[in-house]
């Protein structure tokens, strides 16, 4: 049995006026008789340090809205309130909760708890519209997180085989691909334009402590990054092959840019790579229309890794209208589904990335069929930046993270990838699922609204339609 894989975790607050929920005031009606300090589990009231006698001002990053300081002050001095630059912070898909979840994470690496309950939506668009079976949280073995049971979080990606082929004296005669493993199914996305060296080298450096991968233009990948190279994924486009073989050549990963090639074109580009070195090739297809027409095409023509790369909501890239787009959790099962018909699923490694924007968003994607996740703004969101979906999508970082240690930067990814890595424990050990590659797939162990809607209410509503008609 492999050793156990940890997450190393420490608090790594980061200052820089993050945008919370609730506003807490204090009022001059306060007698300081700290009350609000013993009923607040979460340390959001304190005595101030310079002066024992009197209350400092409320932590609001702390609070998590239990409401109990209200309830039990006696004078009525403290008034909670709604920010309103939080309701307006991200959009429909990346929401403030979202948001301010990844940063709550970051400073800590715990698992988000909230003292008024879970308050979101139990159905919605995408992931949201998907619920995860549980039959086996009732076991108190099947727990990963406090160690009373052994659950392997590591996925392999390359190139497998569906069969072995041997001489008439039992000699293996098939040749067994190279396959790479990571200790968790997450990999770190090709990371925003324009960032600091200061901000990739804690994204390189929370992947090395990790155990993954970052990736990167190779054009990016300097001498002084060299040392870190079984850490990155060299990106290329297909004309730039040739010209990045110095790093190429040294990767153990490297992906290829296939937004306008042909499946066709794709044997002959993937043996250059493996002409020059040892790395396995992810091929990164958009997910447009014929995405799977398009991933079955690249399995037989030999692909060892595929990358669907949806667009930063999760949905199908380029769509037409009408329709409504794709979301990745839909684009996920037929790519899935597709390759299972044409008797090619076990022989390519799939990654989902788009739109992976909270901890359960990963077994989720494996449950439709994904091998492993991507993951980009998460990061960042670690970072502080904030994330705007209308009029037009940016992502703006805080001037000050220039200013800031760079091995706090990553340790606070780290914690956010520890966080994940807990829900992901506490997911699969519900599930009784021990290896996280047996979640690929398994769509069997979830539950679907829509499908659970159009079973439950489809009938009824066609026939109101043909009353109507």
């Amino acid at each position: 049995m492999p050793k156990k894989y940890h997450v190393h975790v420490k608090a790594a607050p980061l200052d820089l006026g993050y945008i919370f929920k609730f506003r807490i005031a204090r009022r001059e009606n306060c007698i300081n008789c700290g009350r609000c300090t013993k009923v607040c589990i979460y340390e959001a009231h304190r005595r101030r340090a310079d002066d024992p006698r009197r209350m400092a001002d409320p932590d609001t990053a702390l609070c998590r809205n239990c409401f109990r300081c209200i309830q039990e002050c006696p004078r009525g001095a403290l008034e909670k309130s709604l920010n309103p630059d939080f309701l307006s912070a991200g959009g429909e898909y990346w929401r403030p909760d979202t948001l301010l979840a990844l940063w709550k994470q970051a400073d800590d690496g715990r698992v988000p708890v909230t003292g008024a309950g879970y308050r979101g939506p139990f159905t919605g668009k995408g992931f949201d519209g998907m619920w995860t079976d549980m039959s086996e949280i009732v076991r108190p073995t099947r727990d990963g997180i406090h160690g009373r049971e052994y659950i392997n979080t590591a996925v392999e990606l390359g190139r497998r085989l569906n069969h072995l082929e041997f001489d008439a004296d039992g000699r293996l005669l098939s040749r067994i691909p190279g396959t790479v493993s990571i200790p968790l199914p997450v990999i770190f996305d090709l990371p925003e334009p324009g960032l600091s060296a200061k901000v990739r080298g804690a994204l390189i450096k929370a992947a090395a402590e990790l155990g993954t991968c970052l990736a990167l233009p190779a054009a990016q990948i300097t001498a002084e990054l060299m040392p870190w190279l079984d850490h990155l994924i060299p990106c290329v486009t297909p004309g730039e092959i040739d010209h990045e073989q110095p790093v190429l050549a040294r990767a153990r990963l490297a992906a290829v840019d296939f937004a306008r090639g042909s499946p066709d074109d794709w044997p002959a580009l993937q043996a250059r790579i493996k002409a020059m070195g040892r790395a396995l090739t992810i091929v990164r297809v958009p997910a447009a229309a014929s995405i799977e027409d398009t991933v079955t095409r690249l399995a037989r023509g030999g692909a060892e890794i595929i990358q669907i790369v949806a667009d930063y909501r999760g949905r199908e890239v380029n769509s037409p209208s009408p329709p409504a787009p794709r979301l990745l959790k839909d684009i996920i099962r037929a790519v899935h589904l597709k390759l299972v018909d044409e008797r090619l699923r076990d022989e390519v490694t799939l990654i989902a990335s788009g739109g992976i924007a909270m901890a359960e968003h990963v077994p989720k994607a494996m449950l439709c069929g994904a091998d492993l996740t991507a993951v980009d703004l998460p990061l960042l969101i670690a970072l502080g930046a904030r994330v705007q979906e209308e009029p037009e999508r940016s992502v703006v970082l805080p001037r000050e993270l220039d200013g800031v240690a760079g091995d706090l930067l990553a340790q606070r990814v780290v914690n956010l990838m520890g966080a994940w890595h807990s829900q992901l424990l506490e997911v699969m050990g519900a599930m009784g699922i021990r290896e996280a590659r047996r979640l690929r797939g398994e769509s069997g162990r979830a539950l679907f609204f829509e499908e659970l809607d159009q079973d439950t209410f489809g009938r009824l509503f066609r026939r109101q339609e043909a009353a109507r008609v």
